[in-house]
């Protein structure tokens, strides 16, 4: 392709990633020793059988229907919040706000399921809530949510 474009390419793409933060351009190698905040949350990728997996939104269609598979395949599900909800759903306890969930069940990672226009929000609550790996499934979030929690 440079050959084609006079060596444009190369160019070009040096111009796109020299204005990328220095941890998008990271390697996989565990012979570093610089710490990068890469290195300090790359361990919560680390899932398992062991992970406990709370779902905000857990009373939702599409996340009652994701934890009945998700539990069928093995997940370890403890539990989920729906806000000003509380008691048991799927058989699992339901608890009205994500401190309580932190609390209570000891989540290490959160599976986000609310409509588009309350993503931004509920990540920004698993964040406060110190919750170390947060998977969000929405569509269409508002790009100003994204680059509020992008910031925080």
């Amino acid at each position: 392709m440079a050959a084609m474009h006079g060596g444009q390419a190369s160019s070009v793409a040096r111009c796109y990633t020299r204005h990328l933060p220095t941890y998008s351009r990271r390697t996989f190698s565990s012979s570093r020793t610089r710490s990068s905040p890469y290195d300090d949350t790359v361990q919560n990728l680390r899932i398992g059988k062991h992970t406990r997996v709370i779902y905000q939104g857990f009373t939702g269609r599409v996340a009652t229907t994701n934890a009945k598979d998700s539990l069928a395949y093995g997940t370890n599900i403890v539990g989920g919040v729906t806000p000003g909800k509380e008691g048991e759903h799927i058989g699992l306890p339901l608890l009205p706000d994500l401190r309580k969930a932190k609390e209570q069940l000891k989540p290490d990672a959160t599976a986000v399921f609310v409509a588009a226009h309350q993503c931004g929000d509920a990540i920004e609550q698993a964040i406060e809530a110190e919750i170390p790996l947060i998977v969000a499934v929405a569509e269409h979030i508002p790009l100003h949510d994204m680059m509020r929690v992008r910031v925080s």
